[in-house]
């Protein structure tokens, strides 16, 4: 009877720490989830299809999603929005993180309170022991996706020397594509190096024109997306070249690129599928937050895939929108 009894103690002392201790909310109730993205829509075609994911995953899931963006590439700026979104108190945060170190601070903040915090699009590519502990990154792996597309160009064209167009020097993911690119051409025995543009096309048009007439040889051009890519065909077009006389391949897909694939301009477009990007953050964080599910590891993988002429059928109505 005492063994009973004292058994009987222990379970009520455990149900009581289960009542207090915070758990998942119920299905029905109301989740408020916050994305902070270095990038948008309005001012970049690749956001397009992950904002619509979004927003179309609120509305299966029903859950409130709040987006907060910023005006163009700043990391300061994006600082800031983490900042703002941890002010509403919100149940779940989405970051893109561009900068692990300087994003660092806000977000301990957020995983140190218990509000699960996932990252998407761009990781913290530091040393695992040195990044930010998020519960998981929801992206591509942006090293690989450059490395396999140099990879692919020397095998097609040979080629001369390369120049990895970077249109946000200092985003980590970024930089980290242009890294795999560099080493897949130096590796060939050929020169590579990274040129610096903007998200301004005409601008950045112009940057690329004085660079290629400064170095005629370089024939391997790799862009990071659609604003380096729409920079890269302004040039090409504007002067006649044509495919044999430059090689040419892109992060993302929107409908110029897919065009621009099937008409041999562009040999390949490294599809990392924002639209899986957008949908899961908000799906993840809602099954954290409503049934304290979490994620089974370090990386959902959403790419690198890369596309070329013989996936243009599939995609021509779907770049820009799902693709």
């Amino acid at each position: 009877m005492r063994k009973l009894g004292l058994l009987f103690s222990i379970l009520v002392v455990v149900s009581m720490i289960a009542i207090a201790l915070p758990g998942p909310l119920a299905a029905e109730e109301p989740v408020r989830i916050y994305l902070v993205a270095h990038c948008a829509c309005s001012w970049d075609a690749f956001w397009c299809p992950v904002e619509k994911a979004s927003r179309d995953a609120a509305e299966a899931l029903g859950v409130e999603v709040t987006l907060l963006t910023t005006e163009t590439f700043s990391p300061e700026e994006t600082a800031q929005n983490i900042d703002k979104a941890l002010a509403a108190q919100p149940d779940a945060l989405g970051v893109s993180v561009t900068d692990g170190k300087m994003f660092e601070e806000p977000m301990m903040r957020a995983i140190d309170s218990g509000i699960p915090v996932i990252a998407y699009n761009a990781a913290d590519w530091r040393p695992k022991e040195e990044r930010i502990p998020y519960a998981t990154y929801i992206g591509q792996d942006e090293y690989a996706g450059g490395y396999q597309g140099g990879q692919l160009m020397i095998k097609t064209y040979g080629g001369n020397a390369g120049v990895c167009v970077n249109q946000a020097v200092g985003h980590t993911g970024l930089d980290a594509r242009c890294q795999g690119f560099v080493d897949a051409v130096t590796e060939a025995g050929l020169e590579a190096e990274v040129l610096a543009i903007t998200n301004e096309p005409i601008e950045s048009s112009k940057i690329i024109e004085d660079y290629h007439i400064a170095n005629p040889d370089t024939d391997l051009w790799l862009t990071l997306g659609p604003n380096g890519a729409v920079a890269f065909y302004g040039y090409v077009d504007r002067v006649n070249l044509k495919p044999d006389d430059i090689h040419h391949g892109t992060f993302d897909l929107s409908p110029q690129i897919v065009e621009k694939i099937e008409d041999g301009t562009s040999l390949f477009g490294i599809d990392q599928q924002p639209y899986e990007q957008g949908y899961l953050v908000v799906e993840y964080l809602t099954w954290m937050v409503r049934y304290g599910l979490k994620p089974g590891g370090d990386v959902i993988p959403t790419g690198p895939n890369l596309i070329t002429k013989k996936d243009v059928p599939v995609l021509q109505e779907l770049a820009g929108v799902y693709r």
